[in-house]
C-alpha cells in the first residue's frame, strides 16, 4: 500500500515551512537561519530540469522523473539537490532488471527509487563533505568533519499492514497500518573516514565490493554511486552527475526482514514491538485508515528510517544533528548461531526464546546493537565499539556473510553470538535460570547489572528465588508481588509492594535498591572458625554466614534467628561466586528498617533488658523525642551484658538520674564524629580513638579506644580498663548497631 509522499508534516504551505524551520534552527542551533544556510546559488543557470536537459546525457533519468511525478519538484517548486545517473548508468540499471525503459518499473517502486535521488534543500560539495547542522563561522575550529553523513530524501516507503501481537493474551491481535517516514541517504566522504581514523578505501569496499573510493577529503560517494560531476549550479539548488543508480536503502529492520537466516534474531527483537497511533498523520495522510508508527521499546529503533522521532522538545524533522549523524548498527547472529547459543545457555531452563524474560532478552539484543556514530569493520576489529554497559563488541568481520549500509545505519550478519559480559559474571544465573526472574527485574530496575560486570572486585552474590521473594519475604513489614499485566508487551512487568492506602503499589527505587544491594557482598570483614561476616553493597549492612551454610541478614538475625537461609553454590565466575538461597521457611536478605531507639523501648531484645533499665533510670528514653541526643546520627552502642551489669553495678558512684543521664552516653559512639565508614569487626583493621556522645568537664566528647586484636575487638574506657566485645555479630538497625561487651565503663568525669 502506497500513499501521498510525506514532504513535511502539516506544513503544506512552503512559506509557512520556511518561517517555522528558520525559527526551529535558530532555537536548536543558536545562530544560522535555515534559509541562509540552504541558500540558492546567486548565479542562475536554469532549474535542475533545464540543467540536466541541456547536458543531453541524462535523458533516461529525466524520463524516470517525469514518470514518477517529480518533474514539478525539480523544475523549481522548492529547493532541491538532484543526484542524476547519466544514461550509461541508468541503462545499465534497467538492463540488470531486464527492462528497457524507466516506465516499465512498477510506479510505486519508481517513485521510491527516483525520490531517493532527490535530496531536500541545497547542498554544494563542501556542505555534503562536511555537513554542519548548527552552521559554521570562519573562526570556528572544525571538529569531526564528515560524521553528519545522512541526508533526507523524497523517497517515501509508503505504508504496510502489521499484526500487533503485543496485545494481552486474551485479545485478538489487530491489523495496524504502519506509516514509514522518508529515507535518509548516506553520503560517505573522505572527511568521515579521517575523523574516525580508519582507512577509507577498504572500509568503503567492505559494503560496496569492487567500488573505488575518491582520494580527496571533500570528495565522496553517494552510497554505491561515485560522483562524476560535482555541484552543478541550478537556480533551485545543485545537480550531481553520478555513475550508478543508487541502491535503494531500506531500514536495518527491513534489510534483516528480507533474509530468512536472521528470523530468530528479528523475532526476538519484535518481542519489544511498539505501535504508536499518530492522530496528526492519520488526519493528514490516513485516507480513512488509522496510521501508526512502528518502533521497539527499550531498544534502538532499528525499524525507523529516522534516528530522531520527536523524543525531545523539537519536532521530528527539526533535530538535524541527531537525524544526520546518529546511526543504528546491528550485528545480527544468524539462526544457527542463535539457536546454538540458546541450547547451550538456556536449553536446560526454557523451552523457547519466547519464554525468556524480557530483561534477559533485552541484554542479549543490546549486545548486538550499537546506537551512535556509523560503525565500519576496522573499528570492530580494533575493539573500539562498546555497548552502553561497556561490553566490547568483537567478531570476525571477514566472516560476516551479509552486510549492508542501510538508510538508518549498518547491518552485519554474523555466524556467532557476541556473548554479553553479564552472562559470564556473577549475574549469569539471573539471566539464565527462571527461578530468579523477579530478582533480575529488580537488579535491572536499579541499574545494578553493570557494576557487577567489573573484574576489579570479587563478589559473593546470594540469589533469592521468585517464591522466596513473593511468599515469605517482607520489606519493612510489607510483602512483595511480581506483577505481569501483559506477558506479550515489554514494560508491563513490575515489582509491587503492599501499599499503605491501597493493596499494591510499585516498589520505590530506594527500597528496591536497598533489598537488591543487601544480596551483594564485595568484602569479607572477618572470618573465624564457624562464621564469616560479609560487607554488602549497602552502607553499614552486613551478612553473617554460620558454618558455611546458614546466612543471616540484619533483619533475619534480629527477628528470625531460627530461620536463616541456607546457601548452595551455583558456580564460580571471573569476578566471584553466585549462591542460591534455599530453605522452605527462609526469607530473602532484608535489612532491618527498625530504629534502635524504638526497639529498645517497645521491643527490647532480652539481652538488652538490664541495659535498658539503666537508660530508663537516666531518663534517656523519656526525652521528646526519646533519645534526643541521637537524632540525625548514626551510632554504635557498646552495651554491657546482663552479667557485666550485675557484676559491676556496685562500682558506680551514683544511681541518681542526673548522673546516669551523663554516664550512659559513654556507651554510644558517634559514627560521623569518629570518622568510621564501617562498623568494626575483629580482623577488619578498624581501630583507634572513637568519640562518644558523653561530654567531659572540658566540653569535649569523651573518647574510647577501639583495638582490633585480630581474633577479637577490645574497648578501652577513659580509665584505661580493657573490655572485650563478646558479640559475634551486632544487632544492626536502621540508625545504628549494638555490640555486647563484658564490662561497664569508668570515667574520670563520673
Amino acid at each position: 500500500m502506497k500513499m501521498i509522499p510525506m514532504h513535511m508534516y502539516k506544513l503544506k504551505d512552503r512559506s509557512v515551512f520556511w518561517v517555522l524551520a528558520g525559527i526551529l534552527l535558530l532555537f536548536a542551533a543558536c545562530e544560522p537561519k535555515m534559509e541562509e544556510y540552504y541558500e540558492v546559488p546567486g548565479w542562475l543557470k536554469g532549474n535542475a530540469w533545464e540543467v540536466l536537459e541541456a547536458r543531453g546525457d541524462c535523458s533516461m533519468f529525466l524520463e524516470a522523473i517525469e514518470a514518477a511525478g517529480f518533474r514539478d519538484v525539480i523544475q523549481g517548486r522548492g529547493i532541491i539537490t538532484v543526484l542524476a545517473p547519466d544514461d550509461a548508468a541508468f541503462g545499465a540499471y534497467l538492463n540488470s532488471r531486464g527492462l528497457s525503459a524507466p516506465a516499465e518499473l512498477p510506479l510505486e517502486e519508481l517513485k521510491e527509487l527516483i525520490g531517493f535521488h532527490l535530496v531536500y534543500y541545497s547542498f554544494d560539495q563542501q556542505r555534503f563533505a562536511d555537513y554542519r547542522p548548527d552552521g559554521m563561522t570562519n573562526e570556528e575550529e572544525i571538529s569531526d568533519p564528515g560524521l553528519y553523513y545522512k541526508f533526507r530524501t523524497k523517497s517515501d516507503p509508503g505504508t504496510e499492514v502489521r499484526m500487533d501481537y503485543t496485545v494481552p493474551v486474551n485479545e485478538t491481535p489487530p491489523a495496524l497500518t504502519i506509516f514509514h517516514k522518508e529515507r535518509f541517504l548516506p553520503v560517505l566522504s573522505g572527511n568521515l573516514f579521517k575523523s574516525k581514523g580508519i582507512d577509507a578505501g577498504s572500509n568503503y569496499r567492505y559494503f560496496f565490493p569492487g567500488k573505488a573510493f575518491p582520494e580527496g577529503l571533500n570528495d565522496f560517494n553517494f552510497m554505491n554511486a561515485a560522483v562524476k560531476d560535482y555541484a552543478l549550479v541550478a537556480d533551485n539548488g545543485y545537480v550531481y552527475i553520478i555513475d550508478e543508480v543508487l541502491e535503494l536503502a531500506e531500514s536495518i529492520y527491513e534489510t534483516i526482514d528480507q533474509k530468512e537466516q536472521y528470523s530468530q534474531f528479528l523475532g526476538l527483537y519484535d518481542r519489544f514491538a511498539d505501535y504508536q497511533f499518530s492522530p496528526d498523520l492519520t488526519e493528514d495522510y490516513g485516507g480513512g485508515d488509522s496510521l501508526h508508527l512502528f518502533y521497539h521499546l527499550g531498544l534502538p529503533k532499528i525499524a525507523s528510517m529516522w534516528s530522531y522521532n520527536g523524543e525531545g522538545f523539537l519536532p521530528d524533522y527539526a533535530d538535524l544533528a541527531t537525524l544526520t549523524r546518529m546511526a543504528n548498527n546491528v550485528f545480527a547472529p544468524n539462526n544457527a548461531a542463535l539457536n546454538q547459543f540458546f541450547t547451550t545457555f538456556w536449553g536446560d531452563h526454557y523451552n523457547s526464546f519466547s519464554d525468556i524474560p524480557f530483561v534477559a532478552a533485552r541484554y542479549l539484543l543490546e549486545n548486538h546493537v550499537y546506537e551512535g556514530d556509523v560503525i565500519f569493520p576496522e573499528e570492530i576489529e580494533k575493539g573500539e565499539v562498546s555497548t552502553r554497559y561497556g561490553n566490547v563488541i568483537r567478531f570476525d568481520t571477514e566472516a560476516a556473510v551479509d552486510k549492508a549500509l542501510s538508510a538508518n545505519g549498518t547491518f552485519y550478519g554474523i555466524n556467532e553470538v557476541v556473548v554479553p559480559r553479564m552472562f559470564e559474571s556473577v549475574t549469569a544465573p539471573l539471566f539464565q535460570q527462571a527461578p530468579y526472574s523477579m530478582f533480575l527485574q529488580m537488579l535491572d530496575h536499579v541499574n545494578g547489572v553493570q557494576p557487577l560486570m567489573t573484574d576489579n572486585l570479587s563478589f559473593s552474590f546470594f540469589l533469592p528465588s521468585n517464591s522466596m521473594l513473593q511468599e515469605r519475604t517482607t520489606v519493612n513489614g510489607k510483602t512483595l508481588l511480581y506483577q505481569n499485566l501483559n506477558p506479550n508487551r515489554y514494560g508491563q512487568q513490575t515489582v509491587m509492594i503492599e501499599g499503605d492506602d491501597e493493596p499494591w503499589v510499585p516498589m520505590s527505587f530506594s527500597v528496591m535498591n536497598g533489598l537488591v544491594n543487601n544480596h551483594i557482598a564485595s568484602r569479607v570483614m572477618t572470618e573465624k572458625a564457624g562464621y564469616k561476616v560479609f560487607k554488602t553493597q549497602n552502607s553499614f549492612q552486613y551478612l553473617l554466614l554460620m558454618d558455611d551454610e546458614s546466612l543471616y541478614s540484619s533483619f533475619v538475625f534480629n527477628n528470625y534467628p531460627d530461620q536463616p537461609a541456607t546457601i548452595e553454590k551455583i558456580d564460580d565466575y571471573y569476578n566471584g561466586t553466585s549462591y542460591a538461597l534455599t530453605g522452605s521457611s527462609a526469607i530473602a536478605l532484608s535489612q532491618d528498617y527498625a530504629l534502635f531507639k524504638d526497639q529498645i523501648r517497645y521491643n527490647t531484645p532480652p539481652e538488652l533488658a538490664v541495659f535498658k533499665q539503666l537508660l530508663d533510670a537516666g531518663g534517656l528514653s523519656n526525652t521528646s523525642p526519646a533519645y534526643n541526643f541521637l537524632q540525625g546520627e548514626r551510632f554504635i552502642v557498646f552495651a554491657p551484658s546482663e552479667e557485666a551489669v550485675y557484676r559491676d553495678l556496685g562500682n558506680l558512684p551514683s544511681m541518681l538520674p542526673e548522673f546516669l543521664s551523663r554516664y550512659m552516653k559513654l556507651y554510644f559512639v558517634s559514627i560521623n564524629e569518629s570518622g568510621l565508614s564501617d562498623y568494626p569487626f575483629a580482623g577488619a583493621g578498624i581501630e583507634g580513638s572513637v568519640k562518644t556522645f558523653a561530654y567531659g568537664s572540658d566540653g569535649q566528647r569523651i573518647p574510647l579506644e577501639l583495638i582490633d586484636q585480630g581474633d577479637e575487638l577490645q574497648i578501652v574506657d577513659p580509665k584505661g580498663n580493657v573490655h572485650k566485645v563478646i558479640s559475634i555479630f551486632p544487632k544492626i538497625y536502621s540508625d545504628g548497631c549494638v555490640y555486647l561487651i563484658d564490662g561497664m565503663f569508668e570515667s574520670d568525669d563520673q
